[in-house]
């Protein structure tokens, strides 16, 4: 066998020693023992751990070909929500980390329990964003501007109270930093969940139908208009299937007034709801 070269062993050696230092997949196949957390809290959980977990994410753990680099999902679970299908306590998530989902996709993750408890960090940072932040505005006068002049209720549900065309918004300000909230009211397709993206139907009678899409593919597009009706179609009977406006929702930076928008934030960064 050929000898590496001293200068190639040392980079060999020092790649083999970052990957262990990283969480990583467990390749398809492996079995894995299940272990659990042996602490409840999380020992790991400074911003700079949370940091780290970040790292980690984007990097040497897979989680982001999944959950996307934000977090905001797309083949895995949109971690930014706050909302985990097997508890959020960081044993939980720690376990869930660790072990992976038997039955879908998310595989077990290997590495040393600090890393694994930093990538809880950062995904328990991902879903509270907002609530290490005060906004400057007045959240009863956006509360009005909510109500009235934003007409965000048609669209938008809170406590269940509301539209269902647009994102559920009971618990945005714990999830959504100020800089986000504003964002999304200036310039909604920003940043557009993907299942939040506009689609236009245009049928063989020549009926257009605007609403979300839901689902698609070669033979089908199911979507929910703008009323909130579930609609599909064929695509055998479709002239044309637009996707140039991203978001349904109206960029308010030339309805709403600074102030107006100042405050609309700050109602919703009150929107903290429960976990």
């Amino acid at each position: 066998m050929r000898r590496l070269s001293p200068f190639l062993q040392i980079g060999y050696f020092a790649l083999a020693a970052a990957a262990a230092v990283f969480a990583q997949e467990v390749p398809v196949g492996v079995v894995v023992e299940r272990s659990a957390a042996t602490v409840e809290k999380n020992p790991f959980d400074t911003p700079q751990d949370a940091e780290l977990g970040r790292k980690t994410f984007i990097t040497g753990g897979g989680c982001s070909y999944c959950h996307a680099n934000d977090g905001t999902g797309g083949r895995g679970a949109n971690l930014t929500l706050g909302e985990y299908r097997f508890g959020g306590s960081d044993a939980q998530l720690f376990d869930t980390i660790r072990n992976g989902i038997p039955g879908s996709d998310m595989p077990p993750t290997r590495g040393p329990d600090q890393e694994i408890w930093r990538l809880v960090a950062f995904v328990k940072h991902l879903g509270s964003q907002g609530l290490d932040e005060k906004a400057p505005g007045d959240p009863v006068a956006g509360k009005t501007v909510y109500d009235t002049k934003g007409g965000c209720g048609a669209c938008h549900a809170i406590n269940q109270q509301g539209g269902i065309i647009g994102p559920d918004l009971t618990r945005v300000g714990r999830r959504r930093s100020l800089k986000h909230l504003e964002e999304s009211i200036v310039n909604p397709s920003a940043d557009l969940p993907l299942n939040y993206r506009a689609v236009r139907i245009v049928t063989a009678h020549g009926d257009t139908i605007t609403g979300i899409r839901l689902n698609e593919d070669d033979i089908s597009i199911q979507m929910r208009d703008t009323s909130g009706n579930l609609r599909a179609f064929l695509k055998d009977n479709v002239k044309e299937i637009r996707r140039d406006q991203p978001s349904l929702m109206p960029a308010y930076g030339s309805v709403l007034s600074r102030k107006e928008i100042e405050n609309l934030v700050a109602y919703l960064s009150s929107l903290r709801g429960t976990l």
